[in-house]
């Protein structure tokens, strides 16, 4: 487990985020590298190995996240009609919410559970065998141009697939431990992410009845975890 002074700078000001692969694209990170966000009065700004151009947003949109934040961020989005990326991490978990015009079109994540490949095998796309095979190749292209190619599904398969990751991650913010929220403004797709057009409304409301879901199956209730970025982080640690 990494500690907590690899995502909190000893002046209190900075913390280091692993993006997803689909964030690090757009800001232009090299695949794999790390981006460290210095806080200043004004802007936060992603830098370090990879970075090939500054990538600011307004201070005012970065804080403390937890749960219960996650409908009044949406919402603003949504109301204000913003484009940009909403991000939330923990340190060694992220995951990135693409908006266009208020309305989210992708999103990203660095849960290996949230994959694409998991959730060809959870729809019954791929078997174990055919996700292994296209895993096993070295080819830079995008996994669901891959499986395409080799003709383990269709596009239509595709796009049912990845409209599931996206609400997926989404919906699974109503339920992401305490940390960090940021959101970069007009760091947007081109219009190949057009395709969703989903209204967050309809995510938030869809993620509480899977949490609801998964509560009620565990026989457990819902309580607000008011603890502090380092605290999780911190339990975290200690846990191992």
């Amino acid at each position: 487990m990494a500690r907590t002074s690899d995502y909190v700078g000893s002046d209190g000001k900075s913390i280091t985020v692993m993006m997803p692969k689909i964030g690090r694209k757009m800001l232009g990170l090299r695949d794999g590298s790390f981006s460290r966000i210095e806080i200043d009065y004004h802007s936060l700004a992603f830098r370090g190995e990879g970075v090939t151009r500054p990538v600011t947003a307004p201070v005012s949109m970065l804080g403390t996240y937890h749960s219960d934040m996650l409908s009044n961020l949406f919402l603003y989005v949504k109301n204000n009609r913003q484009n940009g990326v909403l991000g939330v991490t923990t340190g060694p978990l992220t995951k990135v919410v693409f908006f266009k015009q208020g309305r989210i079109v992708f999103a990203g994540s660095t849960d290996a559970t949230e994959r694409l490949g998991t959730v060809f095998r959870q729809l019954g796309f791929l078997t174990e065998e055919q996700l292994r095979e296209v895993e096993s190749h070295d080819d830079p292209r995008r996994f669901g141009v891959r499986c395409k190619d080799k003709g383990f599904i269709d596009y239509e398969q595709l796009w049912e697939a990845l409209r599931v990751q996206v609400v997926g991650i989404c919906c699974s913010l109503v339920s992401f431990p305490v940390g960090v929220y940021f959101f970069l403004p007009n760091c947007v797709p081109g219009d190949s992410f057009s395709h969703f057009q989903i209204e967050p409304t309809q995510v938030l409301f869809e993620g509480v009845l899977r949490m609801d879901e998964r509560n009620n199956l565990a026989g457990i209730s819902h309580e607000p975890d008011n603890r502090s970025p380092l605290e999780v982080l911190s339990d975290m640690e200690n846990s191992e």
